[in-house]
């Protein structure tokens, strides 16, 4: 009897736990389903995302590129505009050019004097770099400076001279300059002059300094243009820049009618025995188309034409 009942419970028991397997097994399948939903959601959300990411990136490629695109149209814009703007102002500086060149030849010529026709200080400018150096730009004493005899214009004769006596050529405007007061101060202290001798100078690197000027006479003629180099052309050769510079000054005079059109060069050894202006000067000049052979072998006397004697290059003020 306890063997029956034994075998009772025991079968009650297995009968009891065959639900909770049955259970166990139909719920062990749904939680496999669901991992493998979760799976599939998992791997869509995965392809959703990608998807997505895809699009994101798509869209940040197409806005970088209308970035770039917008960049370069700016400065395809910023480029233009300043292609325009070196244009207009090439059109404007020509116009300007053009209308001060037309202007330039309207208006009517005007005698240019050396002096007071610079401004700020500059230097004067013959041509081709040839300076004119004022009185005051190198030194000139005024304070005793006593002219009376004035240079009436235009003036018929051009005389050549130089300063001789061993004198070496200056090569720069400080050293022209003290050059300049030398001999102004040697005129007036040692010869009693009134003032320097020549009415223009010119320096070995073809500067044109100025000395008596064109209103007032020089020393040795009252009706001529005395150019003096400066240097002692008998030892010394002349520049081609310092002969350049007499040219050009020659041309001024005769532009601005303060030299006769057909004025007579001569040369200072032809008025009175002397070596000035030294023979490498005269070799020069006796080229040049105004030279006139006045005094020499059976040419008429240097200024006979003005009533001008021997005593009239031998001194004056």
């Amino acid at each position: 009897m306890k063997l029956l009942l034994k075998v009772h419970s025991e079968r009650t028991a297995r009968n009891r736990r065959t639900p909770e397997r049955i259970y166990t097994a139909a719920s062990a399948v749904p939680r496999i389903n669901n991992n493998s939903t979760s799976n599939n959601g998992s791997n869509n959300n995965d392809n959703n995302s990608s998807s997505s990411s895809e699009s994101f990136n798509s869209s940040n490629n197409r806005s970088r590129g209308s970035s770039r695109s917008k960049r370069l149209t700016r400065n395809t814009l910023l480029l233009a505009l300043l292609v325009v703007l070196v244009l207009i102002t090439a059109i404007v500086i020509v116009y300007v050019e053009l209308s001060r060149t037309r202007a330039a030849h309207e208006l009517v010529p005007k005698s240019i004097y050396f002096g007071n026709t610079y401004e700020d200080g500059t230097f004067p400018n013959l041509g081709n770099g040839h300076l004119v150096i004022d009185r005051v730009q190198w030194g000139a004493s005024e304070g005793d400076r006593h002219l009376t005899v004035p240079l009436p214009s235009p003036i018929p004769y051009v005389l050549i001279t130089h300063i001789g006596v061993q004198s070496q050529p200056c090569l720069n405007l400080y050293k022209c300059s003290i050059k300049m007061r030398t001999i102004q101060d040697s005129a007036k202290a040692e010869k009693k002059l009134p003032d320097i001798q020549s009415n223009f100078y010119v320096s070995n690197e073809g500067n044109i300094y100025v000395g008596r000027g064109w209103d007032w006479a020089n020393t040795y003629a009252n009706h001529t243009l005395a150019i003096t180099f400066m240097g002692d052309y008998a030892r010394y050769t002349p520049t081609p820049k310092q002969l350049e510079g007499v040219q050009f000054l020659l041309a001024h005079g005769v532009a601005n009618r303060k030299l006769h059109v057909d004025y007579k060069l001569i040369a200072h050894n032809q008025t009175k025995t002397t070596k000035s202006p030294g023979i490498n000067v005269y070799r020069e000049i006796s080229k040049w188309p105004h030279f006139y052979g006045c005094n020499m072998l059976q040419a008429p006397k240097c200024g006979s034409e003005l009533g001008m004697t021997a005593a009239s290059w031998i001194s004056g003020q």
